[in-house]
């Protein structure tokens, strides 16, 4: 029950840290999303400033979501992809994972988050969620 609650605790703390390092110039939050947000309706290219003006940490934020998110979306957890992707050759690792959403959205910076974990899905195991 405690980590139910302190995960999204923990995300709005680190906003209000984001949001008290970054001027106003440099990073907008899309309107609505004061509070604790939705990771995947982040706008890619909001996504990508987090990275470059937020606390260390912030991709493995994205990276713990996107687990959730696609376990949900798909009943398959990412050990069970990423299994899939190592018979077929193919080694994922944090860094190349992390690497594939900053990827995914500097190419497409309209995109949303969930689109890059989308993505991320159809690479390792051939399905989005």
């Amino acid at each position: 029950m405690m980590k139910k609650t302190l995960a999204p605790a923990l995300l709005a703390i680190f906003l209000l840290v984001l949001t008290h390092t970054a001027n106003a110039g440099k990073l907008q939050l899309p309107k609505g999303m004061g509070g604790v947000p939705d990771i995947g309706v982040i706008p890619c290219e909001v996504f990508t400033r987090m990275i470059k003006v937020g606390p260390l940490g912030t991709k493995r934020l994205l990276l713990t979501w996107a687990e959730g998110y696609y376990h949900a979306k798909t009943g398959k957890t990412f050990d069970e992809i990423l299994a899939a992707a190592e018979q077929a050759g193919e080694t994922w690792d944090f860094t190349r994972l992390t690497d594939h959403f900053e990827a995914f959205c500097a190419a497409d910076p309209e995109a949303l988050t969930s689109a890059a974990v989308a993505d991320l899905g159809e690479q390792l195991y051939g399905a989005a969620p």
